[in-house]
């Protein structure tokens, strides 16, 4: 393919992958411009910590879809069955896990009950599912189903938890919907590879388990990172403040998805590349959106306030920007860390690590007094990794990809 032929191929790409993430974040927005005006205060920071915690355990999720775009990006045998098989194996585990724990969630999140934390682990399986598919669809260059899958995941989502809210269902009902979203959406992404399903049952199919295992600690920090301040918030903050923080946290999600299209397109040929022009690229996108969104959330900071959640929410309008900016930097790091991943270096994802649970102890033990302290230390730990992240990637990747900088499964 020459290079002219792949940098349309790219930017068609770019623009399928950017419409369908910017639809699905808006129908992501939809439900929680719902959910701000249904519930309660209290309810409302229950169901936003609950579903940041189905966004956390994503981080198996993730690290499933970027081993499937890398294994297929760069044409490794049996690619689509193996991602398939590697996600439902991985998701199976985790969702275990989340059972196991769910007394213990209960409990730190003040829900009153384990139900809906069951719910969540049920969430997880066909979540990891249909990232294995996202991965299969993003290495092989298929963005148009790509985008297609992004916004069918968040449609069955919005949808669910619209219905439950509206029909007065409370946390249990939304979660109870969201979770049966989660499911249509991963057997509609099969039907997308189902030539590859098959090949995926078969016992003798190899898997990445371990790949994904040892990913899962640098490439999928940031989903951690993007949310965990809003479950800190619930746990530390009074219910009134904890839903102010579910609230402002949206503009934190808007800036955060909102450039993720260009890492998620170029992460492919960052597999590749023997130079740096697919980072740079995807960081001078990204900061262009970024420094948008900040400028546009502080000069209309009160009337997106209301549109987000009504007058109730005025008093918050000041903190619009700074929840902006909080995303924002995780976005950039979040290209440092896709170009790391793409050459088995996950250093930056372990500074995130190392800085998100920095700033969570500051907060559990000292700086919990209001939404404004709580939010600001996850503002510092962002633009710190940011910087640092920027520095270490400079001085420490190689110009050309080292596929075996990756561990290698035990299966392959």
């Amino acid at each position: 393919m020459t290079g002219s032929r792949t940098r349309r191929r790219t930017a068609i790409g770019a623009g399928a992958v950017a419409a369908g993430s910017m639809v699905a974040n808006v129908l992501g927005y939809v439900l929680f411009l719902v959910l701000n005006r249904e519930l309660a205060p209290d309810d409302l920071g229950a169901v936003a910590s609950l579903l940041g915690l189905v966004v956390i355990l994503g981080v198996a999720a993730l690290s499933v879809q970027l081993v499937a775009a890398w294994r297929v990006a760069t044409g490794r045998p049996d690619s689509g069955p193996s991602s398939l098989r590697t996600g439902a194996i991985v998701g199976a585990g985790v969702a275990l896990l989340m059972a196991v724990l769910s007394p213990v969630v209960a409990g730190v999140l003040h829900l009153g009950g384990i139900l809906p934390a069951l719910l969540v682990a049920a969430t997880t399986l066909p979540t990891c599912v249909t990232f294995a598919v996202q991965g299969v669809l993003q290495g092989a260059h298929r963005f148009l189903p790509l985008a297609v899958l992004y916004v069918a995941g968040s449609l069955a989502r919005t949808a669910g938890g619209v219905l439950a809210a509206a029909a007065g269902w409370g946390v249990t009902g939304v979660m109870l919907l969201t979770t049966a979203g989660a499911w249509v959406v991963a057997l509609a992404a099969l039907a997308l590879v189902r030539a590859d399903v098959p090949e995926a049952l078969r016992h003798a199919r190899p898997h990445q388990v371990r790949r994904v295992v040892v990913g899962m600690a640098g490439t999928s920090a940031l989903l951690v990172a993007s949310t965990i301040d809003t479950l800190v918030a619930r746990h530390v903050l009074s219910p009134t403040d904890s839903g102010t923080y579910a609230v402002l946290s949206l503009f934190t999600k808007a800036a955060f998805w909102g450039p993720a299209f260009l890492a998620t397109v170029l992460y492919p040929g960052m597999s590749r590349a023997r130079g740096h022009r697919p980072l740079l690229l995807a960081l001078g996108g990204t900061g262009a959106v970024v420094a948008v969104g900040i400028a546009l959330s502080t000069w209309l900071r009160a009337p997106l306030i209301r549109i987000a959640a009504g007058t109730a929410y005025e008093h918050a309008a000041s903190l619009v920007p700074v929840f902006t900016t909080l995303g924002g930097a995780w976005a950039l790091v979040q290209v440092l860390v896709y170009w790391g991943a793409a050459r088995g270096r996950h250093h930056v994802g372990y500074l995130v690590w190392a800085a998100v649970g920095v700033a969570t102890l500051l907060v559990v033990t000292t700086r919990h007094g209001s939404v404004d302290e709580v939010v600001w230390t996850f503002v510092a730990a962002a633009v710190v990794v940011a910087a640092a992240g920027a520095v270490l990637t400079s001085v420490g990747t190689p110009a050309t990809p080292a596929p075996s900088a990756v561990p290698r499964a035990a299966s392959q």
